[in-house]
């Protein structure tokens, strides 16, 4: 049962050994690709990324609404991240929220870009190597069979092919290794300039914003100055009287239509006991039952005559009813 899982078992790691020379292969082939691919890329976009951060930071800040696109253009920056300011500054209307998810949907799909890049190299790097140690091992067994026989032929073959996945395996890592920590020093000052532009950016949008509010409030508050000066220039040609005519004591109305006898500009009345309550105006009592009323204008002096009066004339008017 032992042996025949042994075979079994020998069988299968015998089996793979031809999928991993192939799989190592392909890998040494994808090494010399990114050797080339580096180079093209050096040449194409690494030697124009001339931008000097400092200053084109400032001049973004410096630059109005409508100069935005040529510095960007003029930033020795790559061609992605201007395309990716470029939709920054194309989309700039939108509020706050959406403008900033937009700014972290657009650094996160150049993430993705250089992380697929490098990705790839690194994956190399730490798969070459286990595909090295694999056509090492596999053909051993063989070799050691070969060994036991006498079989120099079957042994040096098996060494050989060991040799050669190791050494193929590890120069494959290597030059991986060596590709994906260059690309990744790229990648990340080209992540850093776009992170630094789209934060400038946003600040620049903001900015215009709080400008457009404050330069309508001002408006605002000029028009609103302007109306007000317009009113206090028309109050200030309106002529005003200063002469107003002192108001002239006249006569209670009716007064003398109502047969009701007036001293000065005292009004007395005849009215019922049951109606004093109704009035605040001082009185005088008769036998009869009614009332003498006096109304008394707001000089104390002229109250005082006019009481003077009234209790003249009422003992008067009772004397000539008793001769009667």
């Amino acid at each position: 049962m032992a042996t025949s899982l042994a075979d079994i078992l020998h069988s299968v790691s015998q089996a793979l050994l031809a999928p991993d020379i192939i799989l190592l292969l392909a890998f040494i082939a994808y090494a010399l690709f990114s050797i080339g691919s580096v180079i093209v890329e050096y040449v194409t976009e690494r030697r124009h990324f001339q931008v000097v951060m400092p200053k084109f930071l400032a001049a973004l800040i410096d630059a109005s609404e409508e100069e935005i696109p040529q510095v960007i253009e003029q930033s020795g920056l790559l061609n992605r991240q201007k395309e990716a300011l470029n939709t920054v500054y194309e989309y700039r209307r939108l509020p706050g929220d959406a403008l900033i998810a937009l700014v972290r949907r657009l650094v996160n799909e150049e993430e993705t870009h250089y992380d697929r890049i490098t990705g790839r190299n690194n994956t190399a790097a730490k798969v070459a190597p286990m595909l090295g140690l694999m056509g090492t091992l596999i053909p051993l067994g063989p070799g050691i069979e070969a060994l036991g026989r006498a079989d120099a032929a079957t042994l040096s073959s098996s060494l050989l092919i060991a040799f050669d996945t190791t050494v193929a395996g590890l120069v494959t890592a290597a030059v991986c290794l060596v590709i994906g920590k260059i690309r990744s020093n790229w990648y990340d000052n080209y992540l850093s300039a776009l992170d630094a532009a789209m934060a400038t950016m946003l600040e620049k949008i903001e900015g215009a914003r709080s400008g457009d509010v404050l330069s309508g409030k001002s408006a605002d508050n000029a028009d609103t100055e302007s109306k007000n000066t317009e009113a206090s220039s028309d109050e200030v040609k309106e002529p005003a009287d200063y002469h107003a005519e002192e108001p002239k004591d006249e006569p209670t109305e009716d007064a003398d239509d109502q047969g009701i006898p007036s001293v000065g500009n005292v009004v007395v009345g005849i009215v019922d006991k049951e109606k004093k309550d109704e009035k605040d105006e001082p009185s005088r009592s008769h036998d009869d039952g009614s009332m003498f009323v006096v109304a008394m204008p707001d000089d104390k002096g002229d109250s005082k005559d006019a009481d003077a009066s009234v209790d003249g004339e009422g003992q008067g008017k009772t004397a000539q009813t008793d001769k009667e």
